[in-house]
C-alpha cells in the first residue's frame, strides 16, 4: 500500500533500521525484536510529518490511504507552508489587487486582514456558508451596508480561486445573504445651490478661482466626482475646443471619459491657464499661491472642495447638506423634472437603475404631469440655470 510510517532512530545493539509492524503497531529491530522506536514519521508521497506517538501516526496513515481510495487526497492540504492555507491565499489576493491599481486596495486590505485574524490557515476547502456568517456577524459596530462589503470582498476572492483552478465550483462556500438599505442624502434645490456656489465665489475667488470652478463643475457635470477632478493634469484639458479627458473616471475602470464644457467654463478655465501656466504633468486644480499649510502648486486636498462648500453653508445658516447631496444629487434630481428619468440617468453616468434611484429622488416618468401640476401647485417651478450669476 501507498506511504508508510518510518524513524530515523536505530537500533541500540546493532545500529540496523527500525522497520515498522503494523501487527505490533510500532517500528523494530528485525534481528533485535526487543528493540523499538519511540519517534515516528510518516511519508506518503511528498507528504512528510513527525509524531512522538505511533497511534497518531498510524490514524493520519490511514486516513491518507482512505482519502486516496475515496479520490479527495490532495498533497497540498499536508505542506508546510500551507498553500491552501486562507492566511496564504489572502495576501496572494492582495497582491493581486494591488498590482492591478485597485481604487478601493485599502479597504480590500483591511477587511482581509480582518479575515486572516479569524481564520489565520484554516484550509481554504473547508468553508462554508456558516463559517462566513459567523465571521461577519463577530465584527461589531459596523453598519450592514460595511458588513455586505466585507462579504462582496470575500465572494471575490473565492471567485478568484476557481478561476485560478486552486479549488473547484463546488468547493466554494455559498455567501449569506445581508439586507441592507442605502440612505438617502439631503437635497435642495437649484435656487438654494446657486445661493451657495455664489457664497463659494465671494469667499474664494480672490483666493484661487479654481476653488469655486471645481464646486460648480460639480453642480453641472453630474457623471464626474470630486476625485475626477482632482486627478486632472493640465494636458488633460483642451481649453481650445473646451475638452475634459478624464482618464480614468471614479466609476468606470479601465474607461475614459472624454467630457464637453459649457462656453462659460471653457473660457473660465482659458483665462485661469493664461494666469496661472502650467506644465502638462502638474494637477490643473492646484493651489496657485503658498497660503496656510501649503505650498504653491501643491495639489488640493482630497475634501478641499467638500471644506469650501460646508464653510459656504455655514455663512448661509444652512446645516446637514453635504455636497453630493447639494451638487451632484440636486442637480440630477432637477434634471429629471425637467428633462426626464432616462436623460437624467444619461447625464448622470449611472448604469444601474438601483445606483441611479439613489441619486435621483424623484418620482418615474409616468407620474410627471402630476409632479408639474404639484409643483404649479406650490407656486413658480424654478428653471435649472446653467451657470452661477456672478
Amino acid at each position: 500500500m501507498k506511504g508508510d510510517i518510518y524513524s530515523r532512530q536505530k537500533c541500540h545493539l546493532c545500529g540496523s533500521r527500525l522497520v515498522h509492524n503494523e501487527k505490533r503497531n510500532g517500528c523494530f529491530c528485525e534481528s533485535h525484536p526487543q528493540c523499538g522506536a519511540t519517534k515516528f514519521f510518516v511519508r506518503f508521497g511528498m507528504v512528510f510529518k513527525n509524531f512522538h506517538n505511533y497511534l497518531k501516526a498510524y490514524q493520519l496513515l490511514q486516513g491518507l490511504r482512505f482519502k486516496t481510495i475515496e479520490g479527495t487526497f490532495d498533497e497540498r492540504d499536508y505542506q508546510k507552508d500551507a498553500p491552501l492555507g486562507f492566511k496564504t491565499l489572502a495576501n496572494n489576493y492582495i497582491k493581486m489587487k494591488e498590482q492591478e491599481g485597485l481604487r478601493s486596495i485599502n479597504n480590500v486590505r483591511n477587511y482581509m486582514r480582518r479575515a486572516c485574524s479569524y481564520w489565520d490557515q484554516k484550509n481554504i476547502k473547508t468553508f462554508n456558508r456558516a463559517d462566513i456568517r459567523e465571521f461577519l456577524y463577530h465584527i461589531e459596530n459596523i453598519t450592514e451596508k460595511t458588513r455586505h462589503n466585507y462579504m462582496s470582498c470575500l465572494r471575490d476572492f473565492f471567485r478568484n480561486l476557481v478561476e485560478d483552478e486552486v479549488i473547484d465550483i463546488t468547493q466554494m462556500p455559498r455567501m449569506p445573504k445581508i439586507e441592507y438599505e442605502l440612505g438617502y442624502r439631503t437635497l435642495t434645490d437649484i435656487e438654494t445651490q446657486t445661493a451657495i456656489l455664489e457664497k463659494i465665489y465671494e469667499l474664494s475667488y480672490h483666493i484661487n478661482p479654481k476653488i469655486w470652478l471645481g464646486c460648480d463643475m460639480l453642480s453641472l457635470y453630474t457623471n464626474i466626482r470630486p476625485k475626477d477632478l482632482l486627478n486632472l493634469n493640465e494636458g488633460d484639458i483642451d481649453a481650445k475646443y473646451g475638452i475634459l479627458e478624464i482618464k480614468r473616471p471614479t466609476k468606470k475602470k479601465n474607461k475614459k471619459l472624454t467630457l464637453r464644457l459649457i462656453d462659460e467654463h471653457t473660457l473660465e478655465i482659458r483665462e485661469l491657464k493664461k494666469k496661472h501656466p502650467g506644465l502638462s504633468h502638474l494637477p490643473f486644480f492646484r493651489h496657485v499661491s503658498d497660503i496656510s499649510g501649503v505650498r504653491a502648486n501643491e495639489p488640493f486636498g482630497e475634501k478641499y472642495f467638500y471644506k469650501w462648500w460646508i464653510r459656504a453653508c455655514q455663512k448661509l445658516g444652512i446645516k446637514g447638506l453635504d455636497l453630493y447631496g447639494g451638487t451632484r444629487h440636486t442637480t440630477t434630481t432637477a434634471l429629471a423634472k425637467k428633462a426626464g428619468k432616462d436623460n437624467a440617468k444619461k447625464a448622470s453616468g449611472h448604469e444601474t437603475n438601483k445606483a441611479f434611484e439613489r441619486y435621483c429622488q424623484y418620482q418615474d416618468d409616468d407620474t410627471f404631469e402630476l409632479v408639474k401640476i404639484a409643483a404649479e401647485m406650490k407656486g413658480k417651478v424654478i428653471d435649472f440655470r446653467k451657470k452661477v450669476q456672478k
